[in-house]
């Protein structure tokens, strides 16, 4: 069996507003999907939000039932994730894709 390396999601309006109020991602009106390339050992979730709160450079996204399923599905995963911890740690190196 082949492992996919990347899973491609397309945005919902609710999760366009999310990526709206926290990223500094340029063009944010003409993005349509999310890219995730988990890399060795990455975690993509976390269910903890730190008591700050979620901010500009570190928020989850959450996931609808459907995309829950894809990202299970090619990735391989054992466990289901409901949302993705996007950093930009994680943009900088290409892990975490918005276009």
């Amino acid at each position: 069996m082949i492992r996919k390396l990347a899973v491609t999601l397309y945005l919902e309006s609710w999760q366009k507003r999310m990526l709206k109020d926290f990223s500094k991602v340029e063009g944010i009106d003409k993005i349509t999907r999310v890219t995730i390339k988990p890399g060795k050992g990455g975690c993509l979730t976390s269910y903890k939000i730190p008591p700050l709160g979620m901010r500009k450079d570190d928020w989850l996204i959450y996931l609808t039932d459907q995309q829950v399923l894809q990202v299970k599905e090619h990735l391989q995963l054992r466990t289901a994730i409901s949302s993705v911890n996007i950093t930009a740690d994680a943009m900088q190196r290409g892990a975490i894709v918005f276009s």
